[in-house]
Parts: structure tokens; C-alpha cells; sequence
């Protein structure tokens, strides 16, 4: 089943039931970046499948993908497609996800876009370490994301790799619609639909959503997102994918694709160690 009219899915930094914003790496690691965005203005995922040999040939060596039937944080609407359609239950959940401020801190450092929102976002697959006990409640991030080269600087000064792309959000001419864009490398994502003027709700807490990926030398990362989100909202729509590398080629191949809900108020935190 393919879906053209997009429904919900679980949000980047959206409502997570995680330790306060504020703290730092627990035992597991030592923290030695963090982002934080102040007051979220938007964010949201796009959640969708991946052929198991596409998603093997993305992970970095010592990394296993989890099947869509095992992997516990598998978002409702991807969970009811998995149940009632056995062929699915092999495919590999992955996710695309991005969060806008109008300030981000990295280290010590505020950085503010004249005229623009910061905006990060990264790419994940649902995989585990294959050394270790293995964990079913880890993405992968085959890439991370942000539009100001400042944050891929000081971030990539720490051995995290992060990519510069374009984000546009612009009202479509002579209609109640928003065009939400991103242009990543050739490939351009594009998600147009109604944002203002539709019903929000509170937002309630999610368990903290946990990623792993191989960083510059080959540094072993974890990460930990955490937010506070104040609303959400669905943003029913049309999803595009323009392009031909691996990411517009996941994408196009996936037999579901989701977008939203979006989610927004409050801080939000992704915290990194290894």
C-alpha cells in the first residue's frame, strides 16, 4: 500500500518522556556535544520503510538492522501496516526528522540566522551494535543535517558529521496551503498541505528516542533526544521526493510513507556521547 495523503507519525523531538533538559551524559558515556534548540517552533518526521539490503548496504560496519516486526519504537501507523500485511514484517523503519528554532546553542556557542530559523534534522534506520547485548530501540543516523554551516563546523570540530542543506517554508499562492522544503545534496524533499488554522492539542510525553552512528575517525556515538513541547497538530497533505541518490531512492521505494504530526513550544536537547 502506498500512501499519498500523509498521516501521523511520531515527531523528531516531540514530546519525550526523557531526564530534564539541562543534565548531562548519565554513566554510559562521557557528553562531549550537545544541541539545543530554544523555543521550537517546528518540528516533525517523515516515517517510512526500507528494503533490508538497501538498509544494510547504509549502515557502517559493526551495525545489524532491526527488522520492522522487532523493532520496539515503531510508530503506531507503521506497527497496524506491519501487523496486517506479513510481507512488510522484514522491511527496516527508518525515519527522517527536523526540528527549527530561532536560536540553537552548540557548546557554548548561540547561533541565530539573520532572518531564517536554525534547522537540524538527521536520517535514521533502525539497527543495533553487533557488539554488546543487543538493543531493538536504536536509529542508526546515516546522516545529520543543518542548515547553518557554523553548527556543521563546531560539530564536525567534535567528530560529529553533519551536513549543510536548505530548508524552505513558504505559503503555496492563492490557498490556505504551506509548502515545507528541504534540499538535500540533488535530492529535494517537499511536503505541501495546511498549517495554520488547524486544531492543536497539548502534547503528551513519549519515551526518549535514542540514536547511534559511526562519527569522523570512526568514533563510536551515541545520542539521546529530549524535548518539552508544549502543542501538536496533524498536518495532513501531499509528500514529493525529487532525486536519485540513496536517500530519494529509500524514499520512492518505500511501500508507506508518513508525515507529522508537527510538534512545537518549549526546548528541545540532543545530547551526544560515546
Amino acid at each position: 500500500m502506498r500512501v499519498g495523503i500523509l498521516v501521523a507519525s511520531l515527531g523528531l523531538l516531540g514530546g519525550l518522556a526523557a531526564p530534564a533538559l539541562g543534565q548531562e551524559a548519565g554513566a554510559g558515556g562521557t557528553s562531549s556535544l550537545a544541541w539545543r534548540l530554544h523555543g521550537v517552533e517546528f518540528s516533525a518526521c517523515v516515517e517510512f520503510l526500507i528494503d533490508p539490503a538497501q538498509a544494510t548496504e547504509l549502515l557502517a560496519e559493526g551495525f545489524r538492522a532491526v527488522p520492522a516486526a522487532s523493532f520496539t519504537p515503531l510508530s503506531p501507523v507503521l506497527a497496524r501496516e506491519v501487523a496486517g500485511n506479513s510481507a512488510l514484517a522484514a522491511w527496516v523503519a527508518s525515519r527522517l526528522c527536523f526540528a527549527e528554532s530561532r536560536s540553537l546553542t552548540v557548546g557554548d556557542r548561540i547561533y541565530a540566522l539573520e532572518g531564517e530559523r536554525e534547522v537540524v534534522g538527521y536520517w535514521g534506520i533502525a539497527a543495533t551494535r553487533l557488539d554488546g547485548s543487543p538493543r531493538l530501540d536504536q536509529w542508526f543516523v546515516a546522516r545529520f543535517w543543518a542548515n547553518d554551516w557554523h553548527v556543521e563546523k563546531v560539530s564536525e570540530a567534535a567528530y560529529v558529521p553533519v551536513t549543510v542543506f536548505k530548508r524552505g517554508f513558504d505559503p503555496v499562492a492563492e490557498s490556505v496551503n504551506h509548502r515545507y522544503q528541504v534540499k538535500i545534496g540533488k535530492t529535494v524533499l517537499s511536503w505541501t498541505g495546511q498549517v495554520a488554522g488547524r486544531d492543536s492539542t497539548p502534547a503528551g510525553p513519549n519515551p526518549p528516542i535514542n540514536l547511534i552512528f559511526a562519527g569522523l575517525r570512526r568514533i563510536q556515538w551515541n545520542a539521546t533526544v529530549a524535548s518539552e513541547p508544549q502543542w501538536t497538530r496533524f498536518l495532513p497533505g501531499v509528500f514529493n521526493v525529487q532525486g536519485k541518490d540513496d536517500l530519494a531512492k529509500a524514499l520512492k521505494a518505500s511501500p508507506i510513507r508518513m508525515f507529522g504530526p508537527m510538534y512545537w513550544g518549549g526546548d528541545a536537547r540532543m545530547e551526544f556521547s560515546r
